[in-house]
């Protein structure tokens, strides 16, 4: 057979292994209102154009191959995977930029003929698409202004084509909402990644914890007070975040202002300050107690964290990690739980399109407890919760996993495409 697709390889993160070369790849540069580009692959089956394109975008990931591109062009659907400006790079991410990113995207698909547009929100792009779809629901003059660090972001005057359904694909709550998850209370000092309050500590022996691979158990009181004391550290890093944006503001105002009367020296100090953006060092953020105390919550995860599937302590103290170095409005437009405006449990509440929530059941890092807030807070009077059974975040099969049917990829375009069509036939 000439369009026979090569066998596919081990499938890896939200990447396909291969796509059936009849399938049309076309590049997309997308130009933002704002002046930014950002690029994505636009995937088209044989024939006559579809009425329907799905749309993907990540705040950060790598979303131009994503795993959904080769079942849904199989069956006539085409796919867009749009990376955004910050692709794999989110120290300086602003949510609220993104937006017109989105917006841009969505745009070149209605000009490219496109009547139906279904956004896909997977993982971190589920809050995102979500938010993005709440202001775009909204009179132009009710969106929002500015960014949780003040930039203006001017959404009123932003053509912003509405999505015809939303699909949250094990979306979690938000990237700040996660991190409040994840965040080490036990740090006491920022400036001191070693510093830390044993009694607040998930990796001490006395609060519960037993070495990797013993699971642990974390008292339910424990539990509480370590929950308020992540979002006590949140609140100290926004204000953080806020002090070093008012101190810059603060400069700038001077330096606007008449300095003829300031030494030489003393000017050099206010422009130097005006114009300095700082950083925030972030350390330890992977410190969810459920990754090793699978009673809390329980499900069909297996114990880790897709970050340190080996051990989460490891992860919580090395190299990398989540939100390790970002300037103080990145800090307060994506990471932070106590700040960030992508929060799907909140913007879902204004997205009234038909709407399907599936989350996989082992996911490590995302619990169908969640999920089913998520559901609960939707708008839509057309909605529908699916649990995937025996898939881990990346719809993978979960080392549990005993269910002899279709692997979870497969299964949820099967999900997927009835849904689709019974709205958009």
């Amino acid at each position: 057979m000439a369009n026979a697709r090569p066998a596919p390889r081990t499938p890896i993160r939200f990447a396909f292994s291969t796509v059936d070369p009849a399938v049309s790849q076309t590049i997309i540069p997308i130009d933002a209102s704002d002046g930014a580009s950002s690029s994505g692959v636009l995937y088209e089956p044989p024939g006559e154009r579809p009425d329907v394109c799905v749309y993907l975008m990540h705040p950060r990931g790598e979303f131009s191959r994503h795993y959904l591109a080769p079942g849904l062009t199989d069956r006539g659907i085409a796919v867009f995977g749009h990376n955004s400006r910050y692709l794999n790079n989110d120290t300086d991410m602003v949510h609220e930029r993104l937006l017109l990113d989105i917006a841009a995207g969505n745009r070149a698909l209605r000009d490219r003929g496109y009547r139906h547009i279904v956004l896909i929100g997977n993982s971190g792009g589920g809050s995102l698409l979500a938010y993005y779809q709440a202001q775009a629901e909204l009179e132009a003059y009710a969106r929002v202004t500015q960014s949780p660090g003040g930039d203006p972001i001017d959404l009123a005057h932003e053509e912003m084509p509405q999505g015809d359904c939303f699909i949250g694909l094990a979306a979690h709550p938000g990237e700040g909402r996660f991190m409040l998850n994840v965040l080490d209370p036990s740090l006491t000092d920022e400036a001191d990644p070693t510093s830390y309050d044993p009694a607040l500590d998930m990796y001490h022996p006395d609060n519960g914890y037993r070495p990797w691979p013993e699971p642990s158990h974390y008292d339910s009181g424990w539990l509480s007070a370590y929950r308020e004391a992540q979002r006590a550290r949140s609140l100290r890093i926004d204000g953080r975040a806020r002090g070093f944006i008012e101190e810059r503001h603060a400069h700038r105002a001077i330096e606007s202002g008449d300095m003829a009367g300031l030494s030489v020296e003393e000017q050099l100090r206010v422009r130097r300050a005006a114009h300095l953006h700082r950083y925030l060092l972030v350390y330890r953020t992977l410190a969810n107690p459920w990754y090793l105390d699978l009673a809390i919550d329980p499900s069909p995860r297996a114990m880790g964290s897709i970050f340190a599937p080996a051990d989460p302590f490891l992860g919580n103290y090395g190299p990398g990690g989540l939100a390790r170095v970002m300037t103080p409005r990145a800090w307060l437009s994506t990471w932070s739980g106590t700040a960030s405006h992508a929060d799907l449990e909140t913007t879902i509440a204004g997205v009234t399109i038909p709407t399907l929530i599936i989350y996989p059941d082992a996911d490590t890092d995302i619990l169908p407890s969640e999920q089913q807030r998520i559901f609960a807070a939707s708008a839509a009077t057309d909605r529908t919760l699916v649990p995937l059974e025996g898939s881990d975040h990346y719809l993978l099969a979960a080392p549990s996993d005993s269910n002899e049917s279709a692997p979870p990829r497969e299964r949820v375009i099967e999900i997927l495409l009835p849904w689709i069509r019974e709205r958009l036939s």
